[in-house]
């Protein structure tokens, strides 16, 4: 039961194919997001170890990020640039959904993609040490996976749809404390720094419930598109601070 829990998740987050799971049954494994984020970085820092020893600057910075967006498939970056059209547009919560809906980026949506591609490359570049590298990938992974979780549990869904099925699931306390503690195993075991892991975490709180709120007063609770650009904009903002530790 808890293998095809996991791997209903694997296949809802990542473009790894696995069995096909009803949305209902995945979304009661919702809990379960952070330990996905851990498998993902995992995968994702043993690759950059390897890939440390045969590239270098910008070109490294590249190939990792566009690992890391990739492996989901692009799903959440497009949720960010759906964010974005949608708290620029004027209207209606109605109109707004709609603008969101739309499989075609607006201009802000658009904007927004291609700094927060430029800012990833130019993050991860940044970082010069190996060891270094693995852990903050593998943090900001555990973390920006339980941001869509955390907001889940505190949020309103602003409109029916698949998002309501995933907040109603993670209303349950035992599921949510189950998600606490494998980010707590998590970060203890792979934390390269005490204090970068508590700035870590404040920042995901923070950015999370920012959003929320934001979220909120736009459409009148959260989307899918809201959860998903709460992941990518965690992850950018663990990558961000790593830069003062």
């Amino acid at each position: 039961m808890v293998f095809n829990g996991i791997s209903s998740v694997l296949s809802f987050l990542t473009i790894i194919p696995t069995k096909s799971y009803d949305i209902t049954f995945i979304a009661q494994n919702m809990y379960l997001f952070p330990l996905i984020g851990l498998i993902i970085g995992l995968a994702i820092g043993i690759l950059s170890f390897f890939l440390f020893s045969f590239f270098e600057g910008f070109l490294l910075g590249f190939i990792i990020t566009a690992v890391i967006i990739g492996i989901t498939g692009l799903h959440h970056s497009d949720a960010l640039a759906d964010l974005a059209d949608g708290l620029m547009v004027k209207g209606s919560f109605e109109f707004k959904h709609k603008v969101m809906s739309d499989p075609r980026n607006g201009t802000a949506g658009t904007v927004v993609l291609i700094f927060y591609i430029i800012g990833m490359i130019i993050l991860v570049t940044s970082i010069d040490d190996k060891s270094k590298l693995i852990s903050v990938i593998i943090i900001a992974e555990v973390l920006s996976r339980y941001s869509m979780v955390l907001q889940c549990y505190l949020g309103k869904s602003a409109w029916k749809g698949m998002n309501s099925i995933f907040i109603k699931e993670m209303k349950n306390k035992k599921k949510f404390l189950i998600s606490n503690l494998i980010l707590l195993v998590s970060l203890i075991t792979f934390g390269f720094n005490f204090y970068y892991m508590i700035a870590c975490l404040i920042t995901m709180l923070s950015s999370s419930i920012i959003l929320l709120l934001i979220a909120n007063r736009s459409f009148g609770g959260i989307s899918g598109d809201t959860i998903g650009a709460t992941n990518e904009i965690s992850r950018f903002l663990i990558y961000l601070i790593h830069i003062n530790f």
